[in-house]
């Protein structure tokens, strides 16, 4: 199963984007601390371009994730060590990952070791992310059960594969993705459609909901 999560987010994060200019950050900090926690949901709707059509679903996309859990472990300098608890209905799984919040850093990045990205804290706009080549597009306000905070906006669109991502500014973490990847069917000319959608559900920061 961990190796499941991997490969989804190794497919929602690698990919053929164009090289994207960052603005300079001089210090990549992050705006998360040990004992710090995050619950997230996630799963996987399909969709065909034939409303006739019947979608199956690859055995291994089937969702038996009911929540993910991440822990921040420690802190140390731009690298963010995480331990996560996979809970399923009826059993549990735990792992580690890090993070190394310095975009100059992304050559050593294994993408299977990824998880839920995280940012360094008070991105502004044109700023990079440190796994992928994409920048921040806009920041923006959400509103929460505990008052509004600033969220970083990122955006992308190509012709095989488009979505959004909002993270947390102050502590750089994934709040929303919604990312949608098209197959096409070479022989019917049928298109199915992947969203993968990442919500965080609780954070010991702040009330969600």
């Amino acid at each position: 199963m961990k190796r499941k999560l991997y490969a989804t987010f190794f497919l929602m994060f690698c990919l053929c984007f164009a090289v994207i200019q960052a603005s300079y950050v001089g210090t990549w900090k992050a705006g998360v601390s040990r004992g710090d926690f995050f619950y997230y949901e996630m799963y996987g709707v399909f969709t065909s371009s034939d409303p006739n059509a019947v979608v199956e679903v690859p055995v291994f996309e089937q969702n038996s994730t009911e929540r993910v859990r991440i822990d921040i472990t420690c802190v140390s300098g731009s690298v963010v060590h995480q331990l996560y608890t996979l809970q399923f209905k009826n059993s549990s799984e735990t792992f580690e990952l890090s993070t190394d919040l310095n975009p100059n850093n992304a050559g050593n990045v294994n993408f299977y070791d990824l998880g839920v990205p995280i940012c360094a804290a008070n991105l502004k706009v044109g700023d990079i992310l440190p796994t992928v080549p994409l920048t921040i597009n806009e920041t923006v306000s959400m509103l929460y059960s505990s008052g509004e905070r600033e969220t970083n906006l990122v955006s992308w669109n190509t012709s095989e594969d488009w979505g959004r991502c909002y993270f947390d500014k102050r502590t750089g973490m994934l709040v929303d993705l919604y990312r949608v990847h098209s197959f096409v069917n070479q022989e019917t000319g049928v298109v199915i459609y992947k969203a993968d959608v990442v919500k965080m559900t609780h954070s010991s920061l702040w009330e969600i909901r």
